[in-house]
């Protein structure tokens, strides 16, 4: 088939060429129309950097497409890959815009392609949605092209309405009639007009059909006599060869594509290397890729094959478990165990999932794995009782109030057998006990009573060991800014949470080998912030930070951070708040999680409502789109505190009021008694904006009276400026009352410090404006350079300059916020 490059190459990079014009190009084709080949070679003949991405089946996964995305960035800038791979496929806008940021800060000295093949074996919609934002963001000198056989679940219109997105169909790739005579007679100079006339009617262009039927006619197989594709790619494909070769042909069809090796390993073929090197050949549908150093069958070839496996139900096994043991020796643990389970394997996956030495937080998630699990005997689980916990353990985390009830009653049952069982090591029945028993806390999740009994009755049983579960690197504030805000539940009760959370997290510490080191401090520090001794609050932010980093406690940190900067603005150091602020910004990019992008977030649009900077918020959070983020048990509602700041301040009252009844839902799930307070300010300062001060002074004085039972006071003095005509009236109507009193005197300090420190508006210089204004305009770096007469460097350095003022990742973010602003 290779003069078929000669016959089309021409037209078809014609067509290719526009991709440039383009941020996203969709080659959209039925099997057979050599779109692959046609990308391949026109990148490659073009000699600009692509980077190949091939869906091998329809089980592939974000986490299969993000390993190989990382993989091929490694090619224009590892750092960034390294990064890339350590936060994970995004599943929520901090993430996305994290990812965003690392792409535009790459330096793609040449325009480069990332080239995504059989796109349409993906079924996951969050992974054009990513690819969507990618696009948006316009970032310079990166392409994508999507080859696909259909687009049904591509909804490119708004790419394509905005002039975005090219799409080359299936006519423009296949033969015309003019092309088809050529090749038909360029691979068949014998043929007969009515045989090629009969090729042209049959094919309709499709070259690979074509060039079977060629094959079948050498053989004396008469043009038409074949009735599908199938019979001719038996008829020329397959048949043709030995059955050594059918035999090694059908067992590689296991395999998406595979290096020599892998196939001698997996078939037991000896002879791989050398069949593999005639194949590739003689058989146009067999091909090595010289940039994987892999092999691959042809799709065509591949359906077929794997149509006729006939093997038996072990013999299949057999294979799935050869490629288990490969990738297990390449260290590709995930895709391992994918195969291993296919083979049937559970017993084994369970054994290594058993041992201590192998406990990671993400590997019991291969394909698979839940079924897996659900659907082997309690007899085999409980005789891997580490696997099991570590599967029940992530359920509960990532699952609803249903799947929690289901995880308790099976921890119920594990421990109960265990209790009653006889002829067992007795450390290793207490070890086993005691690990369900830490886990059982997570399903009465900020009940701490509850959580306390466990944790004590699992510390004794482990007698000064070390958890095998609970993980050092396992999140312990759940994405929540404020520890203590997770625990506290009913009024009255602030103090004593506080020492039992204390209480808790030193147990947990103790059992984690050092998860939560530093909390002791932090819980004091959050204290002592709400309830107004401010010099306990710094010093015990401070104490927890240190001791924090002692065993790499993000977490922690990040809330210790957020504590002191809500400090220090009351304290009018809102400079050293804001530097603090930036410091946990570059702390965390050495993290690189998603959910420690996500607090980061949180703890953003906080300070910045509370600094009346709404432009700075979090885009997500401030039209409550919760839906873009990630959070363990649904984020503990402190999202709602956020998005209800920056509504307030926005001055959108109507909207406000209707926010405070629904956040009631929002807070009641986990009793979060902060965050009923600051939604009793939000209902207050709603009603006393929209109806009357005698309205707004109603609300105030309930919430007042519950924040008392406490003796909080942050949140309205964090308030002060929206609050502070009704404290006054409520101090005179009582002036005995020494709580209001301290919020007034607080509130007026925290205004004067706001007052002190007017911040002024964003600004960018006239030739920022106008490079962003032409980037809103849809036009690229190169085009901005043109139209402005200076070079696509300066351009760069430019756009860098605006997204750093901003404070944003890409041109979206700073688009949206420099007409919030007014700037364009």
């Amino acid at each position: 088939m290779k003069q078929t490059k000669l016959l089309k190459r021409k037209r078809i990079n014609k067509i290719l060429s526009e991709i440039f014009n383009y941020s996203l190009t969709i080659v959209e084709a039925p099997m057979g129309f050599g779109k692959t080949t046609a990308v391949k070679n026109f990148l490659s003949n073009l000699k600009t950097p692509y980077l190949w991405i091939a869906f091998l089946n329809s089980t592939a996964s974000s986490t299969f497409f993000w390993e190989k995305f990382s993989n091929e960035i490694m090619k224009v800038d590892e750092s960034s890959a390294k990064k890339l791979k350590k936060l994970g496929f995004p599943i929520d806008a901090p993430q996305v815009e994290k990812i965003i940021y690392i792409l535009n800060n790459i330096n793609y000295k040449e325009k480069t392609v990332l080239v995504i093949d059989d796109y349409h074996l993906s079924k996951e919609l969050k992974l054009y949605k990513f690819i969507e934002q990618i696009i948006l963001n316009d970032i310079d000198n990166f392409y994508i092209v999507l080859i696909t056989r259909d687009t049904t679940n591509i909804n490119f219109s708004e790419l394509f309405s905005k002039g975005k997105c090219y799409v080359i169909s299936q006519q423009q790739l296949k033969f015309n009639e003019d092309e088809l005579k050529k090749y038909c007679l360029m691979m068949y100079s014998n043929i007969s007009d009515s045989a090629l006339n009969k090729i042209i009617e049959y094919t309709d262009g499709w070259i690979s059909l074509t060039y079977m039927m060629l094959l079948a006619l050498k053989n004396g197989i008469p043009v038409g006599m074949n009735s599908t594709v199938d019979e001719l790619v038996e008829s020329t494909l397959f048949n043709p060869y030995d059955n050594q070769v059918k035999n090694f042909l059908l067992k590689l069809s296991v395999m998406d594509d595979f290096t020599a090796k892998q196939a001698s390993f997996v078939t037991e073929e000896e002879k791989a290397a050398v069949i593999l090197k005639k194949l590739n050949k003689k058989n146009s549908f067999v091909f090595y890729d010289e940039q994987t150093h892999k092999y691959k069958i042809h799709n065509v070839l591949l359906d077929f094959l794997r149509t006729k496996q006939n093997f038996k139900e072990e013999e299949l096994h057999n294979l799935y478990r050869k490629l288990g043991k490969w990738y297990l020796k390449e260290k590709e643990f995930i895709t391992a165990y994918d195969y291993f389970n296919r083979a049937g394997d559970t017993e084994f996956i369970l054994s290594q999932f058993n041992n201590p030495e192998n406990i990671s937080n993400d590997l019991t998630e291969f394909k698979g794995s839940f079924e897996m699990f659900e659907n082997t005997s309690e007899e085999l689980l409980v005789k891997y009782p580490i696997a099991y916990l570590q599967h029940i353990f992530n359920s509960i985390l990532k699952g609803n109030d249903e799947i929690i009830e289901n995880s308790l009653r099976k921890l119920d049952r594990l421990q109960k057998l265990y209790e009653n069982m006889e002829n067992i090591d007795l450390n290793y029945k207490n070890r086993i006990i005691a690990e369900t028993l830490i886990i059982k806390k997570f399903t009465k999740f900020n009940h701490l009573e509850l959580m306390k009994t466990y944790s004590n009755k699992a510390l004794e049983l482990l007698n000064g060991k070390k958890s095998y579960i609970m993980l050092r690197q396992n999140e312990v504030t759940f994405g929540s800014p404020h520890l203590l805000y997770i625990y506290f539940r009913d009024e009255g009760t602030f103090k004593e949470i506080l020492k039992l959370a204390k209480n808790r997290m030193i147990i947990h510490s103790k059992v984690s080998n050092g998860c939560g080191t530093g909390s002791e401090f932090l819980l004091e520090a959050e204290y002592a912030m709400e309830t107004g001794n401010f010099p306990a609050a710094e010093l015990n932010s401070l104490k927890a930070i240190y001791k924090a980093k002692t065993k790499s406690q993000v977490s922690i940190i990040i809330c210790a951070y957020f504590n002191l900067t809500r400090l220090y603005i009351l304290q009018g150091k809102i400079k050293e708040g804001i530097e603090n602020l930036n410091s946990l910004n570059k702390y965390i990019e050495t993290a690189d999680s998603h959910i420690y992008n996500t607090t980061l977030d949180l703890c953003k649009g906080y300070i910045y409502a509370c600094l009346k900077q709404k432009d700075k918020i979090p885009y997500w959070l401030q039209t409550g789109d919760m839906s873009t983020a990630n959070f363990f048990y649904q984020g503990m509602a402190f999202n709602y505190i956020v998005y209800g700041k920056a509504v307030m301040l926005s001055g959108n009252y109507i909207n406000l009021e209707m926010l405070s009844e629904s956040f009631v839902e929002h807070f009641s799930v986990f009793s979060n008694q902060l965050g009923f307070i600051h939604n009793g300010i939000f209902k207050a300062v709603a009603r006393y904006n929209i109806y009357s001060i005698e309205e707004g002074l109603s609300s105030l004085k309930k919430v007042i009276l519950s924040a008392q039972a406490d003796g909080i006071i942050m949140p309205f003095i964090e308030s002060a400026s929206y609050i502070m005509d009704m404290l006054n009236i409520i101090q005179n109507n009582d002036s005995n009352n020494e709580f209001v009193k301290k919020i007034i005197i607080y509130g007026n300090q925290y205004n004067e410090s706001l007052n002190r420190n007017k911040f002024d508006k964003i600004t960018l210089s006239p030739r920022e404006i106008e490079v962003l204004a032409l980037v809103a305009e849809g036009l690229k770096r190169e085009e901005v350079a043109s139209h402005l007469t200076m070079s696509q460097e300066t351009v760069r350095t430019h756009l860098r300059n605006i997204y750093q003022k901003l404070g944003v990742s890409g041109k979206i973010s700073a688009i949206k916020i420099a007409r919030i602003s007014g700037l364009i």
